[in-house]
């Protein structure tokens, strides 16, 4: 595949590629696949040009939900051709924040031991839990955001409030 010189191809790679992520623990005998199989996102780096490739699928945690990511990175090479570059595994929580070490082995487990979602409708399914997960994620931060508009707010108050006392007993001492 040639690499992309504008919006409308990345259109195209989101339309064309697909990924299968599928972890396997052969002792157990369980298999669990985190990719969405289409692409949620593709941007292109303003700087360098790159291509990321964004594949997720939610799954279920001790805090709610995480959204795990895979994302393919793609470059030109000399020969102008797309190369894949870098791929990786990411796990995220609701505010953001990456998930690693005991926990993210035990997010991953839980989800091999899940219900396994099959028939055609798993791209929409799939579609429509990241959508949902995304309004969660938006509305958790405004309301983070609100309570810290109001602690600033106290914060001012109870500050300019100390210094009106404070120049009020020097004043009417």
């Amino acid at each position: 595949m040639k690499h992309p010189d504008g919006d409308d191809t990345c259109t195209a790679i989101s339309n064309d590629m697909t990924l299968s992520w599928i972890l396997i623990d052969p002792i157990r005998r369980l298999v669990v696949n985190l990719s969405s199989h289409k692409p949620i996102t593709v941007q292109r780096h303003w700087l360098t040009g790159e291509v990321q490739v964004r594949f997720a699928s939610i799954l279920a945690a001790d805090r709610g939900h995480v959204q795990c990511g895979i994302v393919v990175t793609c470059g030109g090479s000399e020969e102008g051709e797309m190369q894949m570059r870098e791929i990786s595994l990411e796990i995220e929580d609701m505010d953001g924040m990456h998930i690693n070490g005991k926990e993210s082995l035990g997010i991953l487990q839980r989800a091999m031991e899940g219900k396994k979602g099959k028939g055609r409708n798993r791209v929409q399914e799939g579609q429509r839990r990241y959508k949902e997960y995304l309004e969660v994620k938006k509305e958790r931060k405004e309301r983070k955001v609100r309570t810290e508009g109001t602690l600033d707010i106290l914060c001012v108050a109870f500050g300019v409030s100390c210094f009106v006392a404070f120049w009020s007993f020097i004043l009417f001492r």
